[in-house]
């Protein structure tokens, strides 16, 4: 490791551009392919879910306020992101996903204190805003790797199959 200290700006950089690669793959995707886990439906549903809740948390913190958390585990909130969005197309999930994420930009813009403690759900442990940003990104990062290996693997098959 070199040492050398990433800004937050750069944090952002990387958190944008991977929230737009995700929005701009899973608009267009096909909602039914899966990961071996999870649709793309299912992925982008809990990605607009979990930046409401972002968004919420981060106001809060900003005002000073605790900010209300959902109680429950990662699989349980996940599903009731799910549900919640489970009729809206994926254009319309990938848009709402942009939108949040642009007033969660802004709203992290103005934050100063990039150290403060970013809880997302009751039982979280401390997280700074700085590491929960990395969390974030590397996780809506993997998700659609996962999802794009899955759809190669799937194009690999149809190919070879056609093939025959």
């Amino acid at each position: 490791m070199t040492g050398k200290t990433v800004t937050h700006e750069e944090i952002l950089e990387s958190f944008n551009r991977t929230v737009a690669d995700a929005a701009a793959y899973l608009c267009c995707v096909d909602e039914k392919l899966t990961d071996g886990h999870q649709s793309a439906h299912g992925v982008l549903a809990q990605m607009v879910y979990w930046h409401e809740q972002y968004v919420h948390i981060l106001k809060a913190i900003i005002a000073g306020q605790p900010p209300e958390l959902q109680a429950g585990t990662f699989d349980v909130l996940n599903m009731i992101g799910r549900q919640k969005y489970a009729r809206e197309a994926l254009p319309m999930l990938a848009h709402q996903l942009t939108t949040l994420h642009h007033e969660f930009d802004a709203l992290l813009r103005t934050v100063t204190d990039w150290s403060l403690n970013f809880p997302v759900k009751q039982d979280s442990g401390y997280c700074s805003i700085a590491e929960r940003i990395r969390l974030i990104d590397a996780h809506i990062f993997n998700r659609v790797a996962l999802l794009k290996r899955a759809e190669a693997g799937h194009a690999k098959i149809k190919t070879h199959i056609t093939e025959e």
